[in-house]
């Protein structure tokens, strides 16, 4: 399949993913680069709520409870704006134009990045959480619920919660398009970046230092100069949600940003900030709760910063600040401590990170054992002095640091009480929290940037040739364009070149890659030719076997995880090689339907770790068993002996 060929599954997941959220806000009021910024959360919170209301209802989901709720809550909102409009006004920002040039700076190269990664539309990445997202998207798709509650086990044991706002998005794109599954997935991992991270990017920044083109070009240079954010979370993982979660991020902090007052003084009102963050939230939340979380933690240093610039100059009571301020402050405490996993799911990181290394990383914004990001981290060098001298929006550095703080105490490993207080909402992992560093800090980069600029417009030289033959206008555009080429060739040195080649190599099909190989593949596209209607599948799932269900809709025996839930399926993984002795075996193999295996050996998706299930390793025709097809060493097998 070509890129071109997979054109019009993108112009969809486009249209699903800003439709609802123009409609939304155009009827707001809202304008140019704000209403092009909120377009995506509000469309994600479109999504989530129409989902969930489609399951309570029992009607499939698809694009016509999308529209539905879209028109309602539209109607909903031209109710409340006609009769609130002054209490809702919002600031109409510059020149559409200027946006559009910024946005095209800001997303040309990162969507060329992401296509080289991705390779063809249809590589997946090959990564252990991708057999439960291949396979959640295919059970969208055939049972038609896409609700959070009900996604976590895919049907296999009672619902429980796992959010699915990624996962609703990808699979009502699948089945409005024609797309395979994994083409799905990368048209509207393309569509999320282009769309929702590079224009939050430009309306985070602009919230401080106003719609100067500077700002704005600045911003767009940098929303691809980290490694973390997003190429990291193409391939970790892969944490799919999260990475959503990620992208709506900027915008959400823009507005905090408007409602705090402690940017750049916009036309906005409280009301109005109030009712766009009630609109966005709903989709961080069911995106992924810890970056409501990181939402709230994030948005810390303007909330003070703004409560001590009240308390300093206004002769309002004390208490009129302090109030809402400390309500903040416990919310962010019972969310902080609350909203987080079991202890125990943060294990397998105990003993890892390095707190010293971590310092030095957040420094050069090179985490994770990557080169320094050169651009990225000498910018930031110069904001963090430029707003220490000016003594203006110093709380950008408190957003920094902390974001950093949460990063080095994710890493060390010394102090797990802390540890677990401080990152314990995301599992102590510090790769996911790398994430959240360019988005806490491309404020302060872009600040160091807007500085160096304007340092350079004044000095005589420099004034005297734009000002030389040919006139100023055509000297100072060819400057800006050179400076842009600079820039976007810079933003990718160091980090981000380790980090892309890193998730290119997760992207392609070879004889040797983790999840799936290409001869496994080859095997499972073949399988609807070999298995009848009603059969089920059973194989290990970190082999990779598990994916013929996401493929080819046949349903596997566990489409996720390590273990059944069912005394039968425990059997049949237990001792299904031991039906000619075990009397167990074959009653298990009627209940659960089994009618064949797929043996995928036992290389796990863990680089240089096996996995195995004692009852699928004497597949023999003595044992009960019939191969019927293979590709390589990759083999199918009927099971004969019941």
């Amino acid at each position: 399949m070509s890129w071109f060929s997979a054109l019009p599954g993108f112009l969809v997941a486009l249209v699903v993913l800003l439709g609802p959220g123009l409609l939304w806000g155009a009827i707001l009021g809202l304008r140019r680069l704000t209403l092009l910024a909120l377009a995506g959360p509000l469309s994600v919170t479109a999504v989530v709520v129409a989902s969930e209301v489609a399951s309570l209802a029992g009607v499939r989901w698809s694009l016509g409870p999308l529209f539905g709720v879209s028109a309602g809550v539209a109607l909903v909102l031209w109710l409340i704006r006609r009769r609130f409009r002054d209490a809702l006004a919002m600031d109409p920002g510059g020149p559409l134009r200027r946006t559009l040039i910024a946005w095209g700076v800001a997303a040309l190269p990162v969507g060329l990045i992401t296509l080289w990664i991705f390779g063809d539309p249809e590589n997946i990445a090959q990564s252990h959480d991708n057999i439960f997202h291949l396979n959640a998207i295919r059970y969208i798709a055939e049972s038609g619920n896409a609700s959070s509650p009900n996604l976590g086990y895919l049907g296999t044991r009672a619902p429980t919660f796992y959010p699915a706002g990624w996962h609703a998005l990808v699979a009502v794109v699948l089945m409005s398009s024609g797309l395979s599954i994994p083409a799905a997935i990368n048209v509207v991992n393309l569509a999320i970046v282009l769309a929702v991270w590079s224009f939050g990017c430009l309306f985070l920044v602009t919230r401080v230092t106003g719609e100067r083109r500077a700002a704005l070009l600045s911003a767009a240079v940098l929303s691809g100069a980290y490694s973390s954010f997003p190429y990291l979370l193409y391939e970790f993982g892969v944490v799919y949600p999260f990475m959503l979660s990620l992208a709506l991020l900027p915008a959400v902090l823009g507005l905090v940003v408007q409602l705090m007052r402690v940017g750049s003084p916009l036309r906005t009102t409280t009301a109005g900030n109030l009712l766009l963050l009630l609109g966005v939230l709903p989709g961080l939340a069911l995106a992924h709760p810890s970056s409501l979380v990181g939402a709230l933690g994030l948005s810390l240093p303007m909330v003070l910063a703004a409560a001590y610039s009240r308390l300093r100059r206004d002769n309002k009571a004390p208490w009129k600040t302090l109030l809402p301020t400390g309500a903040f402050l416990a919310v962010l405490a019972v969310a902080w401590m609350n909203l987080r996993p079991a202890r125990s799911s943060s294990d397998n990181w105990d003993e890892l990170g390095n707190a010293g290394q971590a310092l030095v990383e957040v420094v050069l914004h090179s985490p994770l054992y990557r080169p320094p990001a050169y651009l990225a981290a000498a910018l930031t060098l110069a904001g963090a002095v430029v707003v220490l001298r000016r003594r203006r929006h110093r709380w950008t550095l408190a957003l920094y640091a902390l974001a950093a703080m949460l990063f080095v105490v994710a890493n060390w490993k010394e102090v797990p009480d802390l540890r677990w207080i401080v990152a314990g909402v995301w599992y102590n992992d510090f790769f996911r929290i790398s994430a959240m560093l360019p988005v806490a800090g491309i404020i302060l980069a872009s600040l160091g940037a807007v500085a160096l600029i304007d340092v350079a417009a004044r000095r005589p030289a420099v004034r005297s040739f734009l000002r030389g033959q040919g006139g100023s206008r055509k000297r100072a555009a060819a400057v800006v364009v050179v400076l842009l080429l600079v820039g976007v060739a810079l933003a990718p040195l160091g980090a981000v070149q380790r980090g892309v080649t890193e998730a290119a190599a997760k992207y392609r099909f070879t004889e040797n890659s983790q999840l799936l190989t290409s001869q496994e593949l080859a095997l499972i596209q073949r399988l609807p030719e070999k298995v009848e209607e009603g059969a089920v599948i059973v194989g290990v799932p970190l082999t990779g076997a598990s994916l013929s269900y996401s493929y080819t809709g046949i349903p596997t025996l566990l489409p996720y995880g390590v273990l059944p839930s069912s005394a039968a399926g425990k059997v049949v993984y237990a001792a299904l090689d031991e039906m000619s002795t075990n009397p167990e075996v074959c009653p298990a193999v009627e209940e659960t339907g089994v009618r064949y295996v797929l043996d995928f050996g036992i290389s796990s998706v863990h680089p240089g770790e096996t996995e195995r299930a004692a009852g699928l390793e004497d597949l023999t025709r003595e044992n009960g068993f019939e191969r019927v097809d293979s590709e390589g060493t990759a083999a199918l097998y009927r099971v004969t002996g019941c």
